[in-house]
């Protein structure tokens, strides 16, 4: 089991830095933000069809027939790739990966501050509302992806249009506001309500920063800039929890949503600051 996880988070990693490069090459630079916003779409989508058909599987007819199409989902994705035109990286020099690091580590840092905020609400949101006597945790993931969602559907241009600072500084305002919505939600319709507000505020983060990640490295390092990229995100997840966690045990379920919030606002101090030195 830990081998086929440790597996499939490789391929799942690789697929996303992948899909992202893809993406970019297929529409040019110029529209980088618009790719990402719509690559994130297709990711939520599959996650909120996903669950339910999975456990429509498993309960009809029980956990093979439920594993049997998680191994066939990403092989029908695979015969899609090959099947598509092939995109090839703009040539030029090759940095090594470190160097690449270093060049993006202030859009992939703030990325991270970013997710700190989705760690709280996916790992601890049910278990904050059990806590309270409230009985819609359900919801919150739905709530969050609807604000997500139609974000990126309605302004996944703003990036490329106005500069993507811009659009990550505001992002994490709104982000750390419903935060604190659901950290001082006197009643469930006030946390869904601020599980709505952190999904409108995270949606546009990732295509924002990954706009100004990509101007900073020549044509030919793209692909390997998406990837330090994504695995900022990828570390956020893998450290927000237990940290969340401690906070948690140490103050309360409703602190860890204080800690999203902070996160988010130590974002905007670092958006400020790149973008000052950008200008």
């Amino acid at each position: 089991m830990v081998v086929g996880r440790l597996a499939a988070g490789f391929g799942e990693s690789q697929f996303v830095t992948g899909c992202v490069s893809w993406s970019i090459a297929s529409v040019g630079p110029q529209r980088a933000g618009m790719s990402m916003s719509w690559t994130g779409i297709a990711m939520f989508a599959a996650l909120a069809v996903g669950a339910p058909v999975g456990m429509a599987l498993y309960q009809a007819y029980g956990l093979d027939a439920a594993m049997v199409a998680c191994v066939v989902a990403p092989l029908i994705a695979a015969a899609i790739a090959f099947g598509s035109t092939s995109y090839m990286t703009p040539g030029g020099q090759r940095l090594p990966f470190h160097r690449v690091v270093g060049q993006i580590w202030r859009e992939g840092l703030g990325l991270m501050l970013q997710g700190v905020g989705l760690s709280g609400l996916t790992a601890f949101a049910s278990l904050y509302f059990a806590a309270l006597g409230w009985g819609h945790a359900g919801l919150v993931m739905t709530a969050f992806g609807i604000g997500f969602i139609l974000i990126r559907v309605l302004f996944g241009h703003l990036p490329d249009r106005i500069g993507g600072y811009r659009v990550a500084l505001w992002s994490m305002v709104i982000e750390a506001i419903g935060q604190l919505m659901i950290w001082s939600a006197p009643h469930e319709s006030i946390a869904l309500a601020g599980a709505l507000v952190t999904g409108l505020g995270c949606a546009l983060i990732f295509p924002a920063l990954g706009v100004e990640a990509l101007k900073r490295v020549l044509p030919a390092n793209r692909g390997s800039a998406m990837g330090a990229f994504v695995a900022f995100l990828d570390i956020a997840y893998g450290l927000a929890g237990p940290v969340a966690g401690f906070v948690a045990g140490q103050f309360g379920y409703a602190a860890v949503y204080l800690l999203g919030a902070a996160s988010a606002l130590l974002g905007v101090v670092l958006v400020s600051t790149a973008r000052r030195r950008e200008n």
